[in-house]
């Protein structure tokens, strides 16, 4: 195994995914393409992208001086691309409806704007750093006004009885959107917050709840309660059959929620510093679950979509599929993650960074290499790059992924990424 510079690597990564990087492929991450809207994503995902690639951005900018100008252009630019996104409604996501009950994306742009406040602000003019404060504080009012709202619907599932499938529980809704919410709340609320405490802020209970009952209500433990499965979940009312079973990008995701939401639980003062809390804790009991998953599997893939309570986390069978299709589910978003994620699901464990597990990363570098989810260039035969790097070429979802992944490890001081091998 060869280790390099999560630093060095982070600055390939910039080189290769932004335009404002000296050898950008818009194959890889289409950057340009989800800024200007010629991909022609669906604008809730637009939103998400942007997010993930401002997290990435501004957790770079102070470690990179050698392209620090450079970033700070692709920030800027980023930022515009949000300001500019409205839904079919005309209606601003950033500043007026966020789309926070029917898609994560919310959550995900909240941490990436905290980060550039925390990162970058003082080093921009008045009009730049008026337009980035305005952004973030809008942004933050409407999640702090959805997550307990009766308009909410994981709000008002919160406390609904937990409903279990072959051992395997699930919530009444989908975990990671609202996860992701109060996550990227808490990261606000740590950095820009004039409370003394976490405890101080008026609604440190609804926080509370959503973070500790991903562990206490709708995961499923082992017996040592060590590792920790979540089914994707889903509203009652909703006819789908994907909601009673475990996923790779949906846990990954949770478990940044979590490590993020830490935050607004026990301040630290910085975005960079691992909050002394017990959702940290919890974040890294998915992480060991997808360990033993490394361990269990003859390829060590993660898969996007997985049998329920089963902690080799084996791929979703034919016959789980149909039990589930007996009791009058459809089966069309179960086949949309088994075919469509087959070359990232492992690498979307990435974004797990954020809890601080440096084994579980170099662990997580040698699945992704040998379940072949990457993409190694013919210049890189003898100075190859990094796993992760390698990885974010297959595609833009994985890119994505891959840019949270980054900025957890560059936010948590995690210093070295590795081969693979």
């Amino acid at each position: 195994m060869t280790t390099k510079l999560t630093s060095d690597e982070a600055i390939r990564f910039f080189n290769e995914h932004f335009p404002e990087g000296c050898s950008y492929n818009e194959n890889y991450s289409q950057v340009a393409a989800i800024r200007s809207g010629s991909n022609g994503q669906e604008v809730n995902l637009r939103f998400q992208r942007l997010g993930n690639q401002l997290q990435f951005l501004a957790s770079l900018y102070d470690k990179a001086p050698s392209i620090k100008e450079q970033v700070k252009i692709a920030i800027l630019a980023t930022l515009t691309a949000m300001e500019e996104l409205q839904n079919a409604s005309g209606e601003s996501l950033l500043f007026n409806n966020a789309t926070l009950g029917g898609s994560p994306s919310g959550g995900i742009v909240l941490a990436g704007l905290v980060i550039a406040y925390e990162r970058v602000y003082n080093d921009l003019d008045t009009i730049d750093q008026n337009r980035l404060l305005h952004a973030t504080e809008s942004l933050a009012n409407q999640i702090a006004s959805w997550m307990d709202s009766t308009a909410n619907p994981s709000f008002n599932a919160l406390e609904d009885t937990v409903d279990c499938w072959r051992n395997q529980k699930f919530a009444n809704f989908a975990v990671n959107g609202p996860i992701l919410h109060v996550g990227g709340l808490g990261l606000y609320l740590d950095v820009l917050s004039s409370h003394a405490s976490a405890t101080d802020y008026p609604k440190y209970d609804v926080l509370y709840k959503y973070g500790t009952y991903v562990m206490d209500r709708w995961s499923t433990l082992d017996p040592s309660e060590t590792m920790a499965s979540l089914a994707i979940g889903g509203l009652v009312t909703i006819n789908s059959g994907r909601k009673f079973f475990p996923s790779s990008g949906y846990n990954a995701y949770v478990g940044m929620g979590l490590a993020w939401l830490a935050h607004g639980i026990a301040y630290t003062g910085s975005t960079g510093v691992i909050p002394d809390c017990r959702l940290i804790n919890d974040s890294q009991k998915i992480n060991n679950f997808y360990r033993n998953t490394f361990d269990s599997q003859p390829d060590m893939k993660a898969y996007e979509i997985s049998e329920p309570a089963d902690f080799t986390g084996e791929q979703l069978k034919e016959e789980t599929i149909l039990a589930v299709v007996e009791q009058g589910y459809t089966r069309t978003e179960i086949d949309q993650l088994l075919s469509a994620h087959l070359d990232s699901s492992t690498g979307y464990l990435y974004t797990l960074s954020w809890n601080g597990d440096a084994a579980f990363l170099i662990a997580l570098d040698k699945a992704v290499r040998t379940s072949g989810e990457t993409v190694f260039l013919a210049n890189e035969v003898n100075d190859g790059s990094s796993v992760i790097v390698a990885y974010a070429r297959v595609g833009e979802a994985a890119a994505h992924r891959a840019m949270a992944g980054f900025a957890g490890m560059l936010q948590r001081g995690i210093l070295t990424v590795t081969d693979g091998k």
